[in-house]
């Protein structure tokens, strides 16, 4: 996608965060963007300094850099997906904790696992985790009865097994197991499908002069175009290697930003992230 479109005067950026920071880039730089990161030839090895590999773009083997780790910051998408993994685990000691609570009922174990949903693994989890997602923190609204109820069986069950109950407390258990189980693993699996589909990296092919691609950018998302007024930015005079900075701007809308300087950050990945005397894969 070109955003050609947009007003060429030089004073627009477009925007993305990074964890808590908001950057932006001169549209003017910005040739276009697409989502070809899975074409991607990767060179192995430099990921840790930020370059990726090379793509081959409009017939030109171009230099691809991850932007957060450039700028010294975490990949969103790598968050992203290591809490897909924790609920994972999540949803396997679920089941584990029915299943042990269910030894408990038949077999007269000891039951050892935590009864308090506030206190296993997920519930520390769930009631400490924010997010300004709305479409997540609605998944996570609806994961809380199920999960108070699950661990609220273990007292229950085992109260009916101390008064004689035990099959009923059977009977009890596999009508729950079917149900309130069911719904809790399929909630936290609709919550780990909404954060897959939260990965998508962007690939920003960035220009010099407006004609051919200079080097591209991998951005995890991307915000809004804002116009900023370049005579009442705010240079910001300190020497941050890993933060190449053109300036801050305030805007009136609030969404402050910080303007990358992209010839700084072309002489530092240049100098730092890209092999020395590299060649190219073969296009």
């Amino acid at each position: 996608m070109s955003l050609r479109n947009l007003d060429g005067n030089g004073n627009q950026a477009l925007t993305f965060s990074i964890g808590d920071s908001l950057y932006g880039i001169n549209v003017g730089n910005i040739l276009s963007f697409s989502d070809t990161f899975n074409d991607i030839q990767y060179a192995g090895g430099r990921e840790a300094e930020g370059f990726l590999g090379y793509l081959d773009f409009r017939n030109t083997l171009v230099p691809v850099f991850e932007c957060a780790t450039s700028l010294g910051h975490r990949r969103e998408r790598d968050d992203l997906m290591n809490l897909v993994d924790e609920i994972a685990n999540y949803q396997k000691a679920h089941v584990e904790w029915v299943a042990a609570l269910e030894r408990s009922v038949t077999t007269g174990e000891a039951f050892t696992r935590a009864r308090n949903p506030r206190m296993c693994d997920f519930g520390k989890w769930y009631y400490s985790f924010e997010t300004k997602d709305e479409g997540l923190r609605s998944l996570l609204d609806k994961i809380e009865e199920p999960h108070e109820r699950i661990h609220s069986m273990a007292d229950i069950l085992l109260d009916m097994v101390a008064a004689g109950q035990a099959e009923d407390a059977i009977a009890k258990l596999s009508i729950e197991k079917q149900t309130t189980l069911r719904v809790l693993l399929r909630t936290l699996g609709h919550i780990s499908e909404f954060l897959k589909n939260g990965v998508h990296p962007v690939v920003l092919h960035l220009t010099r002069e407006g004609q051919s691609t200079w080097f591209s950018l991998v951005l995890d998302n991307i915000g809004d175009v804002i116009d900023y007024n370049s005579e009442t930015m705010e240079t910001i005079n300190r020497d941050n290697g890993r933060e190449p900075l053109e300036g801050f701007v305030r805007d009136p809308s609030g969404l402050s930003f910080m303007l990358l300087s992209l010839d700084k950050l072309h002489q530092q990945l240049s100098s730092h992230a890209l092999p020395e005397e590299a060649e190219a894969p073969a296009a």
